[in-house]
């Protein structure tokens, strides 16, 4: 008999493979801006002199025999962001050259470093508590970290949903961990103020373009 954790992670699994059947890479995008999207920024895997600066830091703390250790799992090891992952997220960063950034669940600081070198004179505000949401006058680029229930990643949505523009970026982790996670994920998609939606399966990229129609994007990543 399977365990609960050996259940979710062959569940993971079929996700996957069910995504990895059913996507598109840029070729098969037929919108410009999803397409010019994915050939300049997602697909853009050449190397970058600020990688080796974070990447030392990542070998630092994964090497770190001081890291918390939780039912006998390094924190480290499995909170900070794949590297790939945390490099589109640079990417993303680069391009839209937001003025605004809001990390929410920073956990260890590796995706907070690249954002940080993305942007610099970005206005970087990492929070782990909702109320500081308030706080902020408008938003240009969030990246919601590590939220695994259907609540709490609406709530953060809604939250951020006024301070958002036509130009923002709402980027939400890990959209097919679970079930909470991929109905919230539906639930956004539906908003009518979202306008264009890319599933890359580890991430889920969320636009709000006036005057576009409304599409739904599945990518290899």
């Amino acid at each position: 008999m399977f365990s609960i954790f050996e259940a979710m992670s062959f569940k993971f699994n079929i996700a996957y493979l069910k995504h990895k059947l059913t996507t598109n890479n840029r070729h098969g995008t037929h919108s410009p801006f999803v397409y010019k999207l994915a050939d300049e920024v997602i697909y853009d895997f050449s190397s970058k002199k600020v990688y080796e600066v974070i990447e030392a830091q990542r070998k630092k703390l994964l090497n770190d025999d001081s890291n918390i250790v939780l039912f006998g799992h390094s924190l480290a090891k499995n909170s900070i962001k794949k590297t790939r992952l945390a490099q589109l997220i640079f990417r993303l960063a680069v391009y839209h050259s937001p003025y605004n950034v809001m990390i929410i669940g920073a956990k260890l600081g590796i995706t907070t470093s690249y954002l940080a070198k993305a942007c610099p004179k970005a206005n970087l505000i990492v929070i782990e508590k909702p109320k500081m949401i308030t706080e902020a006058i408008s938003l240009d680029f969030v990246y919601l970290n590590g939220s695994y229930h259907k609540e709490s990643i609406l709530n953060y949505f809604n939250w951020c949903l006024p301070k958002l523009n036509e130009h923002s970026l709402f980027i939400i982790d890990d959209i097919h961990r679970n079930e909470d996670i991929k109905s919230a994920w539906a639930e956004i998609k539906n908003h009518p103020q979202v306008t264009v939606t890319i599933d890359l399966f580890w991430l889920g990229l969320v636009y709000f373009k006036k005057g576009q129609a409304k599409e739904h994007f599945k990518l290899k990543f």
